[in-house]
């Protein structure tokens, strides 16, 4: 059983570390490529593009949604480290266990809501495929970047849970589970 068990968390992290290197590397160099040559359109030949920081701030909380399982794994996340830094590895685990309840409501919303979001954006029961764009100069597509709301969320479920199961294994033997 542990050895299924340890099999299944390495498999979420290891979608954690793909999926947030790959949006990291791939994501962002395609960011940056289009903001410098927005930035080349505008100052230097005063000519902006139509659109371009709309579709940039879109790109952009895709990259975040779909890094929120590689930054859980990695531990670089946000808290309130007041508390929390002053404990030892266990009571930190209790602590973080103590916030699972919130995580999983946080999550759950998330997921629910960024699917029933995602296939407005994609599909109607009466229309058939919709796949929306966006109505600006450009005309980006907006489905894929609504699809990675609950697939970013559904990730950083799955790392939550084995960071939950990692918790709770160190509390109840006061080891960790490797």
């Amino acid at each position: 059983m542990k050895k299924k068990l340890k099999f299944l968390l390495s498999l979420i992290d290891a979608t954690s570390e793909y999926t947030g290197k790959f949006y990291g590397i791939f994501l962002i160099v395609f960011l940056v490529g289009v903001i410098t040559v927005e930035v080349i359109a505008r100052y230097g030949f005063n000519r902006p593009i139509p659109g371009v920081h709309d579709a940039m701030t879109a790109y952009f909380g895709a990259y975040y949604l779909m890094a929120g399982a590689y930054t859980l794994l990695v531990g670089a996340h946000v808290r309130v480290d007041v508390l929390w830094m002053h404990f030892k590895p266990r009571g930190r685990a209790i602590l973080d266990l103590i916030t699972f309840p919130l995580f999983l409501l946080f999550m759950g919303v998330l997921v629910v809501y960024g699917w029933k979001f995602a296939m407005a954006a994609t599909w109607s029961s009466s229309a058939g495929w919709i796949l929306e764009f966006d109505h600006s100069f450009l005309k980006f597509p907006l489905f894929p970047l609504k699809w990675t709301i609950p697939i970013g969320g559904l990730l950083l479920l799955l790392q939550g849970i084995a960071k939950f199961v990692r918790d709770v294994h160190l509390v109840a033997t006061r080891k960790a589970l490797e």
